[in-house]
C-alpha cells in the first residue's frame, strides 16, 4: 500500500519536459538511433499518435505508448510539411563558447545505466534539465531510464530518491544530477552542506551520504553532480544568480558533514562533481547552472581536456574550469569521492600518446574495477619456455583476460591459441605464453581482468601474433581495445531492457562490471 502511494505521489510530481504531439501518416519502425541501419525497437502504426522529443534533420525522436523512445523518419509523420526546425525537449541551453571543436564522445546506451535529474531551483530548471539530460545520454543512459523531476518538497525529494533506488539493479551504473540552491542555517559556522528544497527545508550532506552508501552497495558505479553553491562570499553580476541561501535553523537540520567529507568516507565506486568548494559561491544564468554548462561542453568535446587518454573525473574538472574562469564570479569546481572513475567510458578527450601510453591505458582500466570483489592469481608451478602456469581464485566465476603493456601497444596473453575459452570457475588453472621474442614473462607486470560478461578481442582490435594477440601499434589500437575492455555485451536486450526486468543470469550477461588485479609474473 505504501509503495503504491509513493509511486502515485511521484507520478504526480511535475516533469520538466514538454513534447509536441504528431500523427503517423504511414507505418514506420522505431529505431535506437537516427539511421536506416539502426536496430529496430518496435513497429509504429499509421494513424497512431506519438510525442515528439527531438527533431534532427530528416529524423524525429519520439515516445510511443509504453514509454519507449526512439527515432522514426520525419516524413512518416504530419511534421513533414511543417516548418518544425531542429529542436529538443527539454531544450538544452546554448553551449558555452569554446575555441575548440571536436568529435562528440559518446557511450553506447545500456540497459544497466540509469539517471535521475532533479531540478530544485526556482529559475533555470528547464535549462538545467536539458543540459543534464544531454550529459546522461552521452554517458550511455537510455531515454527510458532517465527520470526528470522538479519543484520537490523535502518529502518529495526523499520519495524521488527512494523510488530511483528501487529501480537500480545489481551492478547498474547511476548518474544523479541535482540543480539546487545550497543552504546553511543563518549565523552558523559549524553546520555542513545542505541543499534547499522547494518548501524551504534542508536536505543535508549527512542524509545524502547515507543514501549514497546504500545505493553504492548495489550499483557498479555512482556519479553525482551537485550544481549548488556552498557559500555566498562573492556577489553575482546582474546577469547571474548565486545558488546559495541562508535559512532559519530548523530542528535537526544542521549537519556536521560537507559534500564528500564527513565521518564516513565515500565508497570507492562513488564520484561527486561539485559546483563549488566549501564556503564558495556557484552561479547560474539564463542557460542554467554554470557548472553544468561547462561539464556538458567537456562531455561533448567542445572544450579540450588536459592530458591524454580516457576522461576521468579529475580530467573533466580540469577541462571545465577554464570555461568557468571566463565567467565573472571566479567559480571553482570541486571533486570528491574517487577521482579516477570514468563517467563515460568511450569519452576520449585526446589520443593516447607517448612511450608509456599503453601502461597508462591499463592503469585507467584497472581504476574502474569493482573493489568489493575478491580476486587473485598465484603461481601454479615453475615457469617454462612453454608458458607460466597460474591459478585463479575469486568469489565468483567470470571471463578472464590477461593483458600486458608493451612499447607499442597492448598484448592479450589470455585467451590465447592454446586456451580460447575465457569462461572460468574459481580455482581454475591457466598457462600464459610469452609474447614472441621473449623467453618468459618473469618479472613482467600483468593486468588480470575477470569480467561478468564476455569481451570480443577482435572487435577491440586485437589480432593474432603467434600464440597471443596484440593491438595495432597506434593510438587507434589503444582506443579500440580499451573501449572493448570497459564495455559489455552489445546485444539489443542489453541496450534496451531494464536490468530489473531481467533474470539474474541475463542481467549478469549484460553487466559491464569486472574485478581486476595487477600481478607480477614470478
Amino acid at each position: 500500500m505504501l509503495r503504491a502511494t509513493l509511486a502515485a505521489l511521484l507520478i504526480a510530481l511535475p516533469a520538466l519536459a514538454t513534447a509536441q504531439t504528431a500523427l503517423m501518416t504511414r507505418p514506420d519502425k522505431l529505431r535506437d538511433s537516427p539511421s536506416a541501419f539502426a536496430f529496430g525497437i518496435a513497429e509504429v502504426h499509421r494513424r497512431s499518435s506519438v510525442q515528439v522529443l527531438e527533431v534532427r534533420g530528416e529524423w524525429v525522436r519520439v515516445e510511443i505508448p509504453g514509454h519507449r523512445t526512439g527515432w522514426i523518419h520525419r516524413d512518416s509523420t504530419d511534421l513533414s510539411n511543417t516548418p518544425f526546425e531542429n529542436s529538443t525537449a527539454p531544450a538544452p541551453s546554448p553551449p558555452m563558447q569554446s575555441g575548440s571543436a571536436a568529435l562528440v564522445p559518446r557511450s553506447a546506451a545500456r540497459a544497466s545505466n540509469h539517471a535521475l535529474i532533479l531540478g530544485l531551483t526556482p529559475a533555470g530548471a528547464q535549462a538545467d534539465a536539458g543540459n543534464a539530460g544531454r550529459i546522461a545520454a552521452l554517458m550511455g543512459v537510455p531515454d527510458a531510464n532517465t527520470r526528470y523531476l522538479a519543484s520537490l518538497s523535502l518529502d518529495g525529494l526523499r520519495q524521488a530518491l527512494a523510488e530511483f533506488d528501487a529501480r537500480i539493479g545489481d551492478q547498474d551504473r547511476v548518474f544523479i544530477h541535482i540543480a539546487a540552491s545550497g543552504a546553511r542555517p543563518r549565523s552558523s559556522a559549524d553546520c555542513g552542506d545542505a541543499i534547499l528544497s522547494n518548501d524551504q527545508q534542508l536536505f543535508t550532506a549527512t542524509e545524502l551520504h547515507r543514501y549514497l552508501q546504500g545505493l553504492s552497495a548495489r550499483a557498479d558505479k555512482v556519479f553525482v553532480v551537485i550544481d549548488a553553491g556552498r557559500g555566498d562570499e562573492r556577489k553575482p553580476t546582474t546577469s547571474e544568480h548565486n545558488r546559495f541561501s541562508r535559512q532559519p535553523l530548523a530542528g535537526g537540520a544542521c549537519s556536521s558533514e560537507s559534500f564528500g567529507q564527513g565521518g564516513t568516507p565515500l565508497p570507492a565506486n562513488v564520484q561527486l562533481l561539485l559546483a563549488a568548494p566549501r564556503n564558495r559561491a556557484a552561479f547560474e544564468d539564463g542557460n542554467g547552472g554554470l557548472a553544468t554548462q561547462a561539464l556538458l561542453a567537456c562531455f561533448e568535446g567542445r572544450s579540450p581536456t588536459p592530458g591524454s587518454g580516457l576522461a576521468d573525473g579529475d580530467a573533466l574538472r580540469r577541462c571545465a574550469q577554464p570555461l568557468l574562469d571566463r565567467k565573472p564570479g571566479e567559480q571553482q569546481l570541486a571533486l570528491a569521492g574517487n577521482p579516477a572513475l570514468i563517467p563515460a567510458p568511450f569519452s576520449w578527450p585526446s589520443d593516447p600518446s607517448g612511450a608509456d601510453a599503453p601502461r597508462r591505458t591499463l592503469e585507467a582500466v584497472h581504476a574502474q574495477r569493482d573493489q568489493r570483489r575478491r580476486f587473485d592469481a598465484r603461481p601454479a608451478g615453475r615457469a617454462t619456455a612453454a608458458g607460466t602456469p597460474m591459478q585463479i581464485s575469486s568469489d565468483r566465476s567470470g571471463h578472464l583476460y590477461v593483458l600486458m603493456a608493451g612499447e607499442a601497444g597492448l598484448s592479450l596473453l589470455y585467451p590465447n591459441q592454446y586456451s580460447a575459452d575465457t569462461r572460468l570457475e574459481p580455482g581454475a588453472r591457466i598457462d600464459l605464453p610469452p609474447p614472441e621474442g621473449r623467453k618468459s614473462l618473469t618479472g613482467t607486470r600483468l593486468l588480470f581482468l575477470l569480467t561478468d560478461s564476455p569481451r570480443t578481442p577482435y572487435r577491440g582490435g586485437f589480432v593474432p601474433t603467434g600464440a597471443i594477440s596484440a593491438t595495432h601499434p597506434d593510438a587507434r589500437g589503444l582506443r579500440s581495445a580499451t573501449e572493448e575492455l570497459l564495455s559489455g555485451d552489445v546485444a539489443p536486450s542489453c541496450r534496451f531492457s531494464e536490468t530489473r526486468n531481467m533474470g539474474a543470469t541475463q542481467a549478469r550477461q549484460c553487466s559491464s562490471a569486472f574485478a581486476a588485479r595487477w600481478i607480477t609474473a614470478p
